[in-house]
């Protein structure tokens, strides 16, 4: 390397910031360039908030607890991902107060079924915040001061059973009981424990339910507002198609129906987003005649009355000491609207040896109340999938030759929209 390129790198190297160690902050920055300066990729966003400045107050006779960087309102304090737990503990009396701990405790609970259970550790800080010196004369270390600051962090993994690392699972409790029902739990809790010397020792707690709550962005849709007809020829990228066979029990007298599922291709949306999708049937009008009409008396006409389903379908998967147990449940029902025009040629005898399609479009939304606002996650013992399944079944099932259909696309439902996407 010649003396000249060593200069310029020594150079290079003075101009970076310094920083004084790991935990430092980093410098600010600012999304708008300065004179000089121009954006060479920007993602846009409908708002940005910046840092929550709200206060979670906790209060009992024997301390108030102030945790900071909060939403205002809030009913219980949300962190997020490798979130600070910072605060600060005011005791309501100093008198003979000896020692003030705190412990930021997480367990996972899982039971199913039959006895089996098994308790991990997600998390376990404990220390003390503040303790009297008693061999000291200075009255400041003999004396607990009236307000005690704290601060500790959310880890980004956890070890399971087995060892391996993996991610910390957000905040969740669902139970279901019954023959084959389970227990989940993933609970936060700090506790502050408030040790007073006396004519004999007291030990006084309180504790705090926290919620973790660990975001992860939904990726922009290409367009909010899809019109398949149209997309799927320009941009076919950007639906995924499932295809499926709705089978016949007399295939030689009645002929299968193809059937096509079309949702966005990135898969991945927020709990608040609405998910468009296309169904589409194909196949001889015989069958798809069979499939959606039915006959309400022998002198009535055909009734056109189709037994299509569209939902959100969350499993939940316990693991326990190789015993496992799954609980699924409806988070949401899809809206259909058949798309025009309608297949009038399904009642015409003449054709009835041809082939043609029906259409549907739709949306779904996810109920935030039925998933509690916990997305999908993976861990060796507890999972939580989410699906979009579409259920089709004969008009007049009994008499059909055709049989129900159900047809899963695997989908991972995250916290935050790309719309409402806010940094950490």
């Amino acid at each position: 390397m010649l003396a000249s390129d060593i200069a310029t790198l020594t150079t290079l190297v003075q101009q970076l910031p310094s920083y004084d160690s790991v935990t430092s902050p980093p410098p600010l920055y600012s999304s708008d360039p300065t004179c000089g300066e121009q954006s060479i990729q920007l993602t846009p966003r409908a708002r940005c908030l910046g840092r929550c400045t709200g206060t979670y107050v906790h209060k009992t006779s024997v301390a108030t607890v102030l945790l900071l960087d909060q939403e205002e309102g809030v009913t219980a304090p949300v962190y997020g991902r490798q979130a600070v737990l910072s605060g600060v503990v005011s005791l309501t009396s100093r008198e003979n107060v000896s020692e003030v701990k705190i412990k930021f405790s997480g367990r996972m609970d899982l039971v199913i079924s039959g006895g089996a259970s098994q308790s991990t550790t997600l998390v376990n800080d404990a220390h003390s915040v503040w303790k009297s010196d008693p061999e000291t004369t200075n009255s400041d270390s003999t004396t607990c001061p009236s307000q005690i600051p704290f601060s500790c962090v959310f880890p980004s993994t956890f070890k399971d059973h087995i060892g391996h690392e993996a991610p910390l699972p957000p905040s969740m409790h669902a139970m279901y009981p019954g023959a084959s029902g389970l227990v989940a739990s993933c609970v936060y809790t700090l506790t502050i424990k408030i040790v007073k010397m006396g004519f004999w020792k007291q030990v006084k707690k309180m504790a705090i339910t926290l919620n973790y709550h660990p975001r992860t962005r939904a990726p922009t849709f290409p367009n909010p507002n899809p019109d398949l007809f149209s997309d799927v020829k320009i941009s076919p990228e950007e639906w995924h198609q499932t295809m499926s066979v709705i089978k016949s029990r007399k295939p030689a007298v009645t002929a299968p129906v193809q059937c096509h599922l079309f949702i966005p291709s990135v898969r991945v949306f927020a709990l608040c987003d609405t998910i468009h999708f296309h169904v589409q049937l194909t196949g001889p009008l015989t069958s798809l005649r069979q499939l959606v009409y039915s006959k309400s008396s022998k002198r009535s006409s055909d009734k056109y009355a189709p037994n299509i389903r569209v939902y959100l379908l969350r499993q939940i998967t316990v693991d326990v000491c190789g015993q496992k147990g799954w609980k699924n449940l409806t988070v949401a029902e899809g809206t259909l609207r058949p798309r025009p025009p309608p297949i009038t040629a399904l009642s015409s005898s003449t054709a009835r040896s041809a082939e043609d399609n029906l259409d549907w479009e739709g949306e779904i939304r996810c109920d935030v109340d039925e998933t509690r606002g916990c997305p999908g996650f993976v861990t060796a013992d507890l999972t939580v999938k989410d699906f979009i399944v579409l259920s089709i079944s004969p008009a007049e099932a009994t008499k059909s030759d055709l049989t129900t259909t159900q047809v899963p696309v695997p989908i991972k439902l995250v916290t935050e929209s790309a719309e409402t996407w806010r940094d950490d």
